[in-house]
This record gives structure tokens, sequence and C-alpha cells, in this order.
């Protein structure tokens, strides 16, 4: 049982970021900017970030989403987020190329937008901090 000062901390004692993304460069990126701060768990598609948002729902305190993912789309996983009312809480910041998608996936339930390609280092680090 979580103790309530550990609630969104791992066994480590950082935050835990999952970052979903279809693409191994991206990945790769976001992981290479967050994992001095953060614990940083990967997904490859829709479902695959469903699964460890329920798998680590106690401790996710954000999930970064790509919208263009097999199996389910970033806006899917989104809508099953926000219908399901053990993962709703899970703050979410959606990346994209496609700006129109901004206000859609706001509605949706996301936090925060960050654009591809990537923005500065700084700007990807201080939209993860606002939001969590």
């Amino acid at each position: 049982m979580l103790k309530s000062h550990d609630k969104f901390h791992s066994s480590n004692g950082k935050r835990l970021i999952l970052v979903a993304d279809d693409e191994v460069i991206n990945r790769e990126i976001l992981g290479a900017t967050l994992e001095d701060d953060y614990e940083i768990l990967f997904a490859v598609d829709g479902e695959d970030t469903l699964n460890k948002c329920r798998e680590h729902k106690e401790i996710l305190s954000l999930l970064l989403l790509d919208l263009m993912m097999p199996v389910f789309s970033g806006q899917e996983v989104l809508k099953r987020l926000r219908d399901d009312p053990d993962l709703r809480q899970i703050p979410v910041i959606v990346m994209t190329a496609d700006q129109d998608a901004e206000v859609e996936c706001l509605h949706l339930g996301a936090s925060d937008f960050i654009p591809k390609p990537y923005p500065q280092e700084d700007v990807i680090k201080a939209r993860v901090r606002r939001t969590i």
C-alpha cells in the first residue's frame, strides 16, 4: 500500500512519466531530455499505452502521448482514459505535428500540447513540470 507521500513517485523516488510514441527516435529524444529528473516508461502503440497506464495508475504522474500510433490512435487513447474512472486523473500532454488536432485533444481531456518537431528541451521540461 502506498503512503500519501509516495503517491506519484516510483521506487527510486522520481516521478514516473509514460512516453507513448511508435517512433524509436522520438522515444529516445524524450527519454534523454527527461531521464535526469524523471523515471521514464515507454509504450509503442495505443494498446500498450493503455495497458501501462492501468499497470502504473497509482504512481503515473504524466502521459506524453503521440497522436499517430498503431492499434489505437492518440485520440482513441484520450477517449478511453477519459471514460475510465481509474485512469481519467492521469494528466496527458499530446505530441503531434498536426496543430489542427490541438483543440480536439484539449476537448478530449489533454492538459497541454507539444508540437513536433520538438521545441527546445527547456520548453519540453517546463511544460512537463507545469503539468505535473
